[in-house]
């Protein structure tokens, strides 16, 4: 927690290395966000300028973390800027467009089987984003999960917790309670030939039990992620997707509390917010159309989905 003496420093005279001689502050944006690297979501404002950004400090709110985070919380940004980020979408290795991918895509899904569809959706995305594969989860009779991350705790603001969002995949059904309970019935099932197709957002399926030569007995792999991992590199369909700075939506902290958060930075190349390409995909594989904004998605949610009933958008304020 060091780097809150920055903060709190009267005269300016205590700086963060990090930080130091990288931008005047007062050419920064200021956007307000929450903080994903665990389940606590301390509130935060980051500071961004041309489509970069160069920090992140705590936003004030008492009913989470007052005016403090932890020094791994503000320093989680440098990955957004690598250079290995996925730009492109992919269909079986090669450059393709998104209105492309996600019309073979929705074939392929109307056409498969009930019950030959898995699901696993990482506790990083968003409740919207979570409600639409749930959404699909149901259309195509699929089996569905997420994983669990587990780190060291401590007794002020960080959670053992390294989800941003593990209630908002209970609260949406696209887990159990238990998290990671259904992994080794999707990986029995693809290993029967049952489950012939995986959709997988966020999470490099590789390190929990579902190895290279199990995902090569798949007909379809769909795949959306962030940064370039094994599982990615298997994708018969791969969806380049944005960190949670390059977009809006909301998560559920780990005490239940929905916060939401803004847009400060564009995606690169053709990486688009996740909720929005569910939302054709969706549209394309179930007919169910009716929202065109996070707004309108997340008060449609919040109408579906008890846990959230009486929540708007709007209502939701800035803590």
């Amino acid at each position: 927690y060091t780097l809150n003496t920055v903060d709190i420093c009267p005269v300016g005279a205590l700086t963060s290395k990090d930080f130091r001689f990288q931008m005047r502050v007062w050419f920064l944006k200021e956007t307000k966000s929450v903080c994903t690297s665990c389940a606590t979501g301390c509130n935060i404002v980051i500071g961004s300028r041309e489509e970069k950004v160069y920090r992140y400090t705590p936003r004030e709110n008492d009913a989470v973390n007052g005016p403090w985070m932890c020094d791994a919380g503000r320093l989680n940004y440098r990955w957004i800027q690598r250079e290995d980020r996925l730009k492109d979408v992919l269909v079986r290795g090669e450059k393709s467009s998104w209105t492309a991918a996600l019309s073979e895509i929705a074939d392929r899904l109307k056409q498969a089987p009930a019950g030959s569809v898995a699901i696993i959706a990482s506790a990083r995305q968003t409740n919207e984003e979570l409600w639409l594969l749930r959404k699909l989860k149901a259309k195509l009779g699929a089996v569905s999960d997420s994983i669990e991350r587990l780190g060291e705790p401590d007794r002020l603001l960080v959670s053992a917790d390294k989800n941003p969002n593990t209630n908002g995949a209970r609260l949406t059904g696209i887990c159990f309670t238990e998290m990671g309970i259904n992994l080794p019935k999707i990986a029995d099932g693809i290993a029967s030939g049952k489950i012939k197709t995986l959709i997988v957002f966020g999470d490099d399926v590789t390190e929990h039990g579902l190895g290279a030569d199990l995902l090569g007995r798949l007909e379809t792999l769909i795949v959306s992620d962030i940064l370039p991992n094994e599982t990615t590199k298997l994708a018969h369909y791969l969806l380049p997707g944005c960190a949670h700075v390059e977009k809006r939506g909301s998560f559920t902290n780990t005490k239940g509390r929905v916060q939401r958060f803004m847009q400060a930075i564009q995606p690169p190349g053709d990486a688009r917010a996740e909720w929005d390409f569910l939302h054709d995909l969706v549209f394309n594989v179930s007919g169910k159309d009716g929202f065109l904004t996070i707004e309108g998605l997340f008060n449609e949610m919040a109408k579906d989905v008890p846990a959230f009933n009486d929540l708007t958008w709007a209502a939701l304020g800035d803590a």
